[in-house]
Order: structure tokens, then sequence, then C-alpha cells
């Protein structure tokens, strides 16, 4: 374990100065690495020896979403513990609202002096790592200082673990709790050694808020004006050349919404591409007449799972190419028809809602085209999604809850 050990602490010391160099060149990572510079220094002024605290590590803005009513829920019930949020990507550290924490940091990485320097500033009492975030290095630190530590939320595959070591395996052991989705991921767990796995479903079904303000909601409401909507949610380039084809294309009188996974000048390009009169967010605010607008794209994060309210159908972007399928959860929450690409099996959710009728998969135009269209005119059709939807989500809420009661044991 010691040998293992060094090895896994020379390889974090290795990426800390290759991340130092490519910095260099890409302002993402640079965001990384100078923000962990500061996470030291933050542990310092935020934390004394003697609180008690409850560490939650997400690797980015998506893991986050997954844990926020989590954490929310935590705070009810672990009211004199202080809390620790941890990330590796930018896009986490910079939308996380961190209010709800009393401190918030870039995790350094996982070298032997990081781990030593970390541990020696806190000793959590709790440890999260949510999703699929296992770091061997934080794990065998957090039990030798005393900390719970729990992985919540996993979908672990197979593939997961081919491509990890033994010191990979060898920290799975040692967590207090396993919380995971499913069974195949629970047998998986228990595989490796770890028979403290429970099955509590899919974090994400109890994190849908509606997240927009006054203002935005106003915003919206005058640009649909009571009209049939459209969504395209997290849309990458394999997507768009459906959708744009589609808006330009159609003469329903129809509104869209387009928020593309990539923002900044990805949205400006999107504009350019669309025929019908089209703004971005960012812009609709001065605009006298809003309702005058087809097509509204949305330049800013965080807005898009409350946009599905707003709509008549979905459409879920990543799976037309190989980023992998979105959040297909966040407008099921609201009941409504939901459209993806072909490359969805890798996806439980999916997979359930197109069998239960709530979903459509489609590898072509034609069928891009043909299921729009058999939804906005099939009124049986619709309410069958949509019912089935509504049914699918209601049945899958309440991990939340079993995290808890197990935590509290």
């Amino acid at each position: 374990m010691f040998k293992t050990n060094n090895i896994n602490s020379i390889i974090h010391t290795f990426l800390d100065v290759l991340l130092s160099f490519n910095a260099l060149f890409f302002k993402k990572i640079a965001k990384g690495v100078e923000g962990r510079k500061k996470s030291f220094d933050k542990l310092k002024i935020s934390f004394s020896k003697n609180d008690k605290i409850i560490h939650i590590h997400c690797s980015s803005y998506g893991e986050y979403l997954m844990s926020e009513e989590l954490t929310a829920n935590l705070k009810k019930n672990f009211t004199d513990y202080k809390f620790l949020l941890s990330f590796i990507s930018p896009s986490g550290y910079e939308n996380a609202n961190k209010s709800l924490f009393d401190c918030v940091i870039y995790l350094p990485l996982a070298s032997n002096t990081n781990l030593k320097k970390f541990y020696g500033l806190i000793s959590p009492k709790i440890t999260l790592f949510i999703k699929n975030e296992i770091w061997p290095g934080y794990i065998n630190y957090a039990k030798m200082y005393g900390s719970k530590v729990y992985s919540v939320g996993g979908n672990f595959k197979n593939s997961f673990f081919k491509k990890r070591t033994s010191y990979f395996s060898s920290a799975i052991k040692k967590l207090d709790g396993v919380f995971v989705s499913n069974k195949s991921s629970k047998n998986l767990i228990e595989q490796i050694g770890n028979k403290n796995v429970f099955i509590c479903g899919d974090l994400r079904y109890d994190n849908i808020i509606p997240n927009l303000n006054e203002e935005q909601e106003k915003i919206i409401s005058e640009f649909i004006n009571n009209k049939k909507c459209i969504v395209f949610g997290s849309t990458w380039a394999e997507d768009e050349r459906l959708i744009l084809k589609y808006i330009n294309e159609s003469k329903r009188d129809l509104k869209y919404i387009i928020a593309p996974h990539e923002i900044g000048k990805n949205c400006n390009r999107i504009k350019q591409r669309i025929r019908k009169k089209s703004i971005l967010f960012s812009k609709i605010k001065s605009a006298q007449i809003k309702e005058n607008f087809s097509c509204l794209i949305v330049d800013n994060i965080g807005m898009l799972s409350s946009l599905y309210s707003y709509c008549t159908l979905a459409y879920v972007g990543g799976g037309m190419g190989t980023a992998g399928l979105h959040n297909t959860l966040e407008p099921a929450s609201f009941a409504k028809p939901i459209i993806i690409g072909k490359n969805y099996k890798r996806f439980d959710e999916a997979i359930m809602m197109i069998k239960n009728g709530g979903m459509i998969s489609v590898s072509s135009y034609d069928e891009f085209y043909n299921s729009i269209e058999k939804i906005l005119t099939d009124k049986a059709k619709f309410n069958k999604m949509s019912n089935s939807n509504a049914n699918h989500f209601k049945k899958q809420k309440g991990a939340i809850k079993q995290i808890l009661r197990h935590m509290k044991k």
C-alpha cells in the first residue's frame, strides 16, 4: 500500500507540473491552476482545527447541481457543522451557489505533500464524493483522520473499473457507504468487496428546482406570448445541424429557445445561421417588443432547467454525436415530451423513458422532423408522452431521504 500510495503521489505531482505548463496556453486550465494556489489559504481563513466539517467534492457544475438539494437537507440535519465544497472544474467553482457553504475551493491534487497539508489544516467529520468521483488518496487520508467517507449518486459500469488499479479498489473498500442509483452499480461495488452499498435512486430526480428570477420569468413569458414553444437544450454542433434546418424551413408559428452547451462565440454563430428573427438572451432585456422574435438563444448558464417548464416539447442535446446525452430529467420533471439523438444507450433514464413512451430517439433529420410534427399535431401522442414522463419522474424521486436515513444511523 505504501509503495502504491507513493506512486499515486508521484503521478499527481507530475500532473501538477503538466497542468501548470498547459495553463500557459489554455484559459480553463489556468483558472484551475491559479485557483488551487489559493486553496490552502482559504481553508486557513475559513476553518479552525476544532470545527466539525462536512466536505462535499464535485468534479464540475453538473455534479454540483446533483448535490445542491442534498446539501440543503444536510444543513438542516447537521446544524452545528460547517460546510466545505471542492471542485476540479472552473464551471463548478464559478457557478456554484457559494452562500450554501463556509468555503469553496479547487481541490488540491492528491500528492502526499498536498494531502498532509490539507488534513493538517482541517479534519472533516464527513466526506462526500458526488457521482463517480473516487479519489483514493483523499479517501485514504480522510479515513486516517477519522472521517466517515461516502460515495453518493454513483452509476458505475464495468469499464469504469477496468481502467483502474487495485489501489483504486482498495480505497473503495474503505468507504463507509456507497449510495448508488441502480442494482448493477450495487453488484459491481459489492464484487470489489464493499458491502455497505445502498440503492437510493438518482439524486438528479430530487434536484430540479426552478431557478429563474422574476425578471427572467417575465422576459420568457413575453417572448413566448402564449404560443407553442420548443426548447432545444444543451445542444452541440451535430444537434444544431438538425435544429437550424428545422427552424429555417418550418412554416409553423412557433417559438424556439436554443440553449447551447457551449456559449460565448457559439451563440453568435448560431444566431447568424438562423433566417428567422432571433436574439440573444443577454440582448432581449432591452428589446421593447419581445414577442416579435421567433428564436431566443440563451447565452448564460443556469437557466435551462426552468426554461423547460415553458415549452410544448423539448429536445435534449448530446446524443447525435459522441459528447454524451445531457440531462433529460429536467424536461421530464415538467412532464414534457422529449426528443433525443441516437446515442443514448449509456443512459439508464433515457432507456427507461423511451421504453415507457415518454421519449423518442432520432437518427436523421427526417426522423427529427416527423417526431416534432407528430407531437405538435397529435394530441393523443402528446398526452401519452407527457403523462408517461410525469409518472416516471414521480416514481423515481426520494434519493435524498434514503441517503440521510443511512447517514444518521
